[in-house]
Protein backbone atom coordinates (compact mmCIF):
# COMPACT_ATOMS: atom_id res chain seq x y z
CA UNK A 1 0.00 0.00 0.00
CA UNK A 2 1.23 3.76 -0.98
CA UNK A 3 0.73 4.79 2.52
CA UNK A 4 1.73 1.96 4.77
CA UNK A 5 4.98 2.51 6.87
CA UNK A 6 7.49 0.48 6.90
CA UNK A 7 9.01 0.61 10.73
CA UNK A 8 12.40 -0.08 9.99
CA UNK A 9 13.12 3.46 8.71
CA UNK A 10 10.35 5.74 9.55
CA UNK A 11 11.86 9.02 11.17
CA UNK A 12 11.15 8.89 15.05
CA UNK A 13 8.86 11.38 16.31
CA UNK A 14 11.15 14.50 17.91
CA UNK A 15 8.58 17.24 20.41
CA UNK A 16 10.64 19.20 22.94
CA UNK A 17 13.71 17.53 22.67
CA UNK A 18 11.96 13.76 23.30
CA UNK A 19 12.60 11.46 20.44
CA UNK A 20 9.11 8.93 20.12
CA UNK A 21 8.92 6.22 18.20
CA UNK A 22 7.43 2.83 17.68
CA UNK A 23 9.05 -0.76 18.67
CA UNK A 24 7.73 -4.34 18.16
CA UNK A 25 9.62 -6.15 21.14
CA UNK A 26 8.15 -7.75 23.85
CA UNK A 27 8.39 -5.97 27.23
CA UNK A 28 10.07 -8.66 28.41
CA UNK A 29 13.02 -8.32 26.07
CA UNK A 30 13.65 -4.11 25.93
CA UNK A 31 17.32 -3.08 27.03
CA UNK A 32 16.51 -0.06 28.77
CA UNK A 33 16.52 1.71 31.66
CA UNK A 34 13.11 1.88 32.90
CA UNK A 35 10.54 -0.56 30.90
CA UNK A 36 5.96 0.64 31.90
CA UNK A 37 3.63 -2.02 31.69
CA UNK A 38 -0.15 -1.44 32.10
CA UNK A 39 -2.30 -3.37 33.78
CA UNK A 40 -5.69 -3.23 34.66
CA UNK A 41 -7.78 -3.70 37.86
CA UNK A 42 -7.25 -6.90 38.91
CA UNK A 43 -10.63 -7.47 40.41
CA UNK A 44 -12.14 -6.67 37.27
CA UNK A 45 -9.64 -8.50 34.96
CA UNK A 46 -7.18 -11.57 35.16
CA UNK A 47 -6.38 -11.62 31.97
CA UNK A 48 -3.09 -10.81 29.62
CA UNK A 49 -1.23 -12.89 26.90
CA UNK A 50 1.67 -11.71 24.89
CA UNK A 51 4.29 -9.69 26.35
CA UNK A 52 2.28 -8.59 29.77
CA UNK A 53 2.43 -12.11 30.04
CA UNK A 54 6.32 -13.15 29.35
CA UNK A 55 7.31 -10.73 31.76
CA UNK A 56 5.23 -12.15 34.41
CA UNK A 57 6.46 -15.65 33.39
CA UNK A 58 10.60 -13.85 33.49
CA UNK A 59 9.53 -13.36 37.08
CA UNK A 60 7.91 -16.97 37.46
CA UNK A 61 4.59 -15.54 38.16
CA UNK A 62 5.45 -13.21 40.96
CA UNK A 63 3.74 -10.38 38.92
CA UNK A 64 0.62 -12.37 39.14
CA UNK A 65 1.27 -13.09 42.76
CA UNK A 66 1.77 -9.38 43.73
CA UNK A 67 -1.36 -8.24 41.57
CA UNK A 68 -3.20 -11.22 43.25
CA UNK A 69 -2.17 -10.67 46.83
CA UNK A 70 -3.43 -7.05 46.74
CA UNK A 71 -0.10 -5.17 46.70
CA UNK A 72 -0.96 -3.67 43.26
CA UNK A 73 -3.87 -4.38 42.36
CA UNK A 74 -4.06 -2.33 39.00
CA UNK A 75 -6.30 0.83 40.20
CA UNK A 76 -6.52 3.64 38.41
CA UNK A 77 -2.96 5.50 38.42
CA UNK A 78 -1.88 2.94 40.95
CA UNK A 79 1.70 2.21 40.49
CA UNK A 80 4.34 -0.22 41.70
CA UNK A 81 8.56 0.16 40.71
CA UNK A 82 10.11 -2.86 40.57
CA UNK A 83 13.73 -3.94 40.42
CA UNK A 84 14.82 -6.80 38.57
CA UNK A 85 17.43 -7.76 41.71
CA UNK A 86 18.59 -11.48 39.39
CA UNK A 87 18.07 -10.13 35.94
CA UNK A 88 14.72 -11.52 35.38
CA UNK A 89 14.41 -8.95 32.13
CA UNK A 90 16.72 -6.88 30.58
CA UNK A 91 15.23 -3.87 31.82
CA UNK A 92 17.19 -2.09 34.80
CA UNK A 93 13.45 -1.29 36.19
CA UNK A 94 10.04 -2.32 35.49
CA UNK A 95 6.83 0.11 36.31
CA UNK A 96 3.59 -1.18 36.71
CA UNK A 97 0.83 1.16 36.35
CA UNK A 98 -2.82 0.57 36.43
CA UNK A 99 -5.59 1.27 33.89
CA UNK A 100 -8.51 1.17 36.88
CA UNK A 101 -11.71 -0.56 35.52
CA UNK A 102 -11.68 -1.65 32.58
CA UNK A 103 -15.54 -0.75 32.05
CA UNK A 104 -14.42 3.04 32.18
CA UNK A 105 -11.28 3.30 30.43
CA UNK A 106 -10.92 6.05 28.05
CA UNK A 107 -8.65 8.36 25.92
CA UNK A 108 -8.16 10.91 28.96
CA UNK A 109 -6.88 8.18 31.72
CA UNK A 110 -3.85 7.27 28.52
CA UNK A 111 -3.06 10.68 28.48
CA UNK A 112 -2.95 11.32 32.38
CA UNK A 113 -0.80 7.79 32.33
CA UNK A 114 1.49 9.62 29.95
CA UNK A 115 1.80 12.16 31.67
CA UNK A 116 2.39 10.31 34.95
CA UNK A 117 5.22 7.63 33.41
CA UNK A 118 6.90 10.74 32.29
CA UNK A 119 7.18 12.30 35.73
CA UNK A 120 8.06 9.49 37.07
CA UNK A 121 11.06 8.62 34.55
CA UNK A 122 12.25 11.79 34.88
CA UNK A 123 12.27 11.71 38.81
CA UNK A 124 14.20 8.39 38.14
CA UNK A 125 16.53 10.19 35.88
CA UNK A 126 16.63 7.88 32.54
CA UNK A 127 17.16 8.89 29.51
CA UNK A 128 14.93 6.24 27.89
CA UNK A 129 12.14 4.33 28.32
CA UNK A 130 9.62 1.73 26.63
CA UNK A 131 6.01 1.60 27.34
CA UNK A 132 3.62 -1.15 26.98
CA UNK A 133 0.21 0.19 27.00
CA UNK A 134 -0.51 -3.66 27.73
CA UNK A 135 -4.58 -3.40 26.52
CA UNK A 136 -4.56 -5.64 23.95
CA UNK A 137 -2.68 -8.48 26.15
CA UNK A 138 -5.39 -7.98 28.82
CA UNK A 139 -8.07 -8.79 26.08
CA UNK A 140 -9.01 -5.33 25.37
CA UNK A 141 -9.99 -4.07 21.61
CA UNK A 142 -12.08 -1.11 21.97
CA UNK A 143 -9.44 1.35 21.10
CA UNK A 144 -7.55 2.15 18.21
CA UNK A 145 -3.75 2.03 18.69
CA UNK A 146 -3.74 5.65 16.70
CA UNK A 147 -5.69 6.73 19.59
CA UNK A 148 -3.84 5.33 22.35
CA UNK A 149 -0.71 6.32 21.01
CA UNK A 150 -1.60 9.83 20.59
CA UNK A 151 -3.08 10.31 23.70
CA UNK A 152 -0.27 8.81 25.50
CA UNK A 153 2.80 11.06 23.27
CA UNK A 154 0.14 14.41 24.36
CA UNK A 155 0.40 13.59 27.85
CA UNK A 156 4.02 13.05 28.23
CA UNK A 157 4.53 15.81 25.87
CA UNK A 158 2.22 17.79 28.45
CA UNK A 159 4.74 16.46 31.57
CA UNK A 160 7.79 17.50 29.83
CA UNK A 161 6.37 20.89 29.46
CA UNK A 162 5.55 21.18 33.13
CA UNK A 163 9.21 19.78 33.84
CA UNK A 164 11.14 22.20 31.64
CA UNK A 165 8.91 25.68 32.99
CA UNK A 166 10.09 24.45 36.48
CA UNK A 167 14.06 23.55 35.82
CA UNK A 168 13.86 27.25 34.38
CA UNK A 169 12.62 28.26 37.66
CA UNK A 170 15.32 26.13 39.22
CA UNK A 171 12.07 23.82 40.86
CA UNK A 172 13.45 21.00 38.89
CA UNK A 173 16.95 19.37 37.45
CA UNK A 174 17.77 19.18 33.77
CA UNK A 175 15.49 16.64 32.10
CA UNK A 176 17.67 13.96 30.64
CA UNK A 177 14.87 11.68 28.73
CA UNK A 178 15.58 11.61 25.62
CA UNK A 179 13.65 9.20 23.77
CA UNK A 180 10.18 6.99 24.50
CA UNK A 181 10.03 4.02 22.45
CA UNK A 182 5.86 2.97 22.52
CA UNK A 183 5.78 -1.14 22.16
CA UNK A 184 3.46 -2.58 19.88
CA UNK A 185 2.74 -5.83 18.08
CA UNK A 186 2.96 -5.84 14.27
CA UNK A 187 -0.67 -5.86 13.55
CA UNK A 188 -1.13 -2.24 15.68
CA UNK A 189 2.61 -1.09 14.88
CA UNK A 190 1.65 1.26 11.86
CA UNK A 191 -1.33 2.83 13.25
CA UNK A 192 0.42 3.48 16.80
CA UNK A 193 3.05 5.45 14.68
CA UNK A 194 0.58 7.17 12.77
CA UNK A 195 -0.84 8.21 16.27
CA UNK A 196 2.15 9.55 17.38
CA UNK A 197 2.38 12.13 14.07
CA UNK A 198 -0.97 12.85 14.84
CA UNK A 199 -0.08 13.93 18.53
CA UNK A 200 2.62 16.54 17.02
CA UNK A 201 0.88 17.51 14.24
CA UNK A 202 2.76 15.72 11.55
CA UNK A 203 0.30 14.57 9.29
Amino acid sequence: MENEINLTQHQPVVKNGISYTVKVVSPSETVTPLQVVCFVDFTKNQHYEGGTNAVNQHFNGAIQDVRQSGIFKGNELETLLITPVLKQIPAQRLLLVGLGDPDTLNLDLFNRVGYSVVLEALKLGVSNLCFAPSIKDAGLSGFAASDVSKALAQGMDRAVEVVTILHQKNLAPYILLKEVLLLAGQPQADNAYRGLQEAFILV
